[in-house]
């Protein structure tokens, strides 16, 4: 979802990889086409097929909505865990409209940066979702008591609570209001300072000093470490009917793995196409998540409605049922207006702030993987650096207005989605404008997110059980570039890895060791050591950069070569397909905008989309 955001395995690629020159996703296997370490193509038998519709073209309306459709499709589910978890941790009762309130935040920024990426960003078909590296700090800190929940239903969190006394709507306090809303502001406030960092990254143009520092031995850390860390989401959702939440689980490895190749037959349209064999759909490769979970939801309630389960609300069983919370639904408005400051206003908060950092961190060096992952997939010679700095540019703004509105999460690239436009065919601009706009109407239906929200817990620990084990595996897949023979590499990546396992766990069976009588510091410290991540990212960037080892062995010779920015060759043509229209008529009052990194440098005077020639060219360094 980047890898970091909770997309559909299905289509999770290595975005690290492809800053490394590598594309893993399944599609490019399967057609043969695989970069070496130097960054070269290797010729394989079978050709990767064209695209149908470019960077620049429109597709008809129809083409364009069903393409919109399956980009949307197949990051719902991202958006149903994200939101759900944020809502837990901000101590959210199961069945209180706030949570419909937060989904529909979440899909409102999900298409508001998706439009934004994609018409000012990078420029590149990019879809953008919520990431779970933010997630991660936030479990971390939920084990503070100052965020411990006063109350607690049979849905929140293990061991983020006071009490086991179940709280409904109806039973929601003025001070337990306050206290979520606390929690959300302290997410907002944490949220918009962390984003300065990644604005400050794409406004001077800084990732390529930083991209030099951190390897696939750091990279490898960290993402697997996110992983770890959410180890207990499928355990505490699933908790509720574990037979649910594995059926869910099963039912997604079998689309994944056993049927995706199975493809429905499409009706053939126009008297021309008659004679032209049937297109397939291949649903259970496109949306697997999605297809899982609408099946086990209608088995859930049929079991519901034949009193399988329990209807005692105080048994934790309850959770699994169908209906338990439908409460959502009828305090949900019809329409959701998503607005800064709709939970109050954000507050700072130091030890998130710090967690949200390394979330931040984490992101921008996946997304820039995304960006090389999607230029392949739209088929584009290369990337100018100024558009993947004016790219990880609004990922940070987008990040601040994620804040202001109250989301709890910023939004990344999905790299499910990336995978797709090769799928589909279709690389157009459009597609994702399209996809865009479509959710950011749906935001605004309050009962569409409250239904959705209505999800049984035990299926989305089933989603989160195939979701997080992916996220895992992806990380471990970047140490193929690494040399993991040699003693030094084996130590600098089980070290901090083992670190970022044993020293969270450890303050958390032993609180006390952490204490220092300042309720600020004892904050920062759980955040610190308390997040994995944090922890064995930070051990390991440190490690890999002082420990004498040759930049073959640690990976960085195919790292430095594909995502050294600012050795950019783009030919002006190229560079045009990342810029505007009207930009050189923007040049002509403002000379000066190129020298700004994030800015187009090269541009044609008279033709857009087209090769400039001779006295068309006007370069501007």
């Amino acid at each position: 979802m980047n890898s970091s955001g909770f997309s559909d395995p299905s289509y999770t690629e290595i975005p690290t990889a492809e800053v490394m020159g590598t594309n893993n996703n399944d599609t490019s296997k399967q057609n043969g086409q695989l970069d070496n370490q130097s960054g070269t193509t290797l010729d394989m038998d079978v050709k990767v097929p064209t695209l149908t519709y470019k960077l620049t073209d429109t597709p008809p309306v129809v083409v364009t909505l069903m393409a919109a459709l399956q980009h949307i499709l197949l990051s719902v589910s991202g958006c149903l865990v994200t939101s759900a978890i944020v809502s837990d941790v901000a101590c959210i009762p199961f069945d209180h409209f706030m949570r419909s309130e937060l989904f529909c935040t979440t899909m409102f920024m999900v298409g508001f940066c998706t439009l934004l990426q994609t018409f000012f960003g990078v420029r590149l078909p990019i879809f953008q979702g919520p990431s779970s590296s933010f997630v991660v700090p936030l479990l971390a800190l939920s084990r503070d008591p100052s965020w411990m929940c006063p109350k607690a239903g049979p849905n929140v969190l293990l061991g983020n609570s006071t009490n086991g006394t179940n709280i409904t709507t109806g039973q929601v306090e003025e001070d337990t209001i306050s206290g979520i809303r606390w929690r959300l502001q302290e997410m907002s406030g944490a949220l918009m300072l962390a984003s300065v960092f990644e604005i400050s990254l794409g406004a001077f143009g800084l990732l390529g000093v930083l991209l030099k520092y951190i390897g696939p031995i750091t990279i490898a850390n960290t993402i697997s470490l996110i992983g770890v860390s959410l180890y207990r989401l499928p355990i505490i959702y699933g908790r509720p009917n574990f037979i649910i939440a594995l059926s869910c689980a099963i039912l997604v490895l079998i689309f994944i793995l056993y049927f995706n190749k199975i493809g429905i037959p499409m009706p053939r349209i126009g008297k021309e196409n008659k004679n032209k064999p049937r297109s397939k759909f291949k649903i259970f490769q496109l949306i697997p998540i999605l297809l899982a979970v609408i099946i086990v939801w209608i088995v859930t309630a049929i079991l519901t409605a034949c009193d399988v389960f329990t209807d005692n609300r105080e048994d934790v069983g309850y959770m699994a049922r169908a209906d338990a919370k439908l409460d959502i639904i009828y305090t949900s408005s019809w329409l959701h207006v998503t607005y800064p400051g709709q939970f109050g206003v954000p507050k700072l908060s130091l030890a998130l702030t710090l967690g949200f950092l390394v979330a931040c961190l984490s992101s921008v060096v996946e997304s820039v993987g995304d960006y090389y992952a999607a230029q392949k997939a739209c088929e584009i010679p290369s990337i100018p650096d100024s558009a993947i700095s004016r790219g990880i540019l609004m990922e940070g703004i987008g990040s601040i207005i994620s804040g202001a509105v109250g989301a709890g999460h910023a939004t990344t690239s999905y790299s499910g989605n990336i995978a797709l436009l090769t799928l589909s065919k279709t690389g157009s601009r459009s597609v994702m404008y399209a996809a865009g706009f479509i959710i950011l109407i749906v935001s605004f239906i309050g009962k569409a997110g409250a239904a959705l929200t209505t999800i049984p817990n035990p299926i989305l620990g089933g989603v989160m059980l195939v979701i997080i084990s992916t996220l895992l595996s992806i990380g471990l897949a970047n140490l193929k570039y690494v040399d993991m023979t040699t003693s030094r590499n084996l130590l600098v990546f089980g070290l901090p890895f083992m670190a970022g396992i044993v020293v969270p766990a450890g303050i958390e069976m032993h609180p006390s060791l952490m204490k220092t009588g300042s309720d600020d510091a004892d904050r920062i410290i759980y955040v610190i050591f308390g997040t994995p991540m944090f922890l064995g990212g930070i051990l390991a960037l440190i490690l890999d950069n002082t420990v004498p080892g040759t930049p073959e062995s640690r990976g960085m010779t195919t790292w430095t070569s594909h995502a050294d920015l600012g050795k950019s060759t783009s030919s002006a043509d190229v560079e045009q397909l990342f810029s505007w229209s009207w930009y050189p008529r923007l040049l002509k009052v403002a000379p000066f905008l190129p020298k700004i990194p994030f800015m187009p440098k090269k541009v044609c005077e008279n033709k857009l989309f087209a090769n400039c020639s001779g006295e068309d060219l006007e370069l501007h360094t």
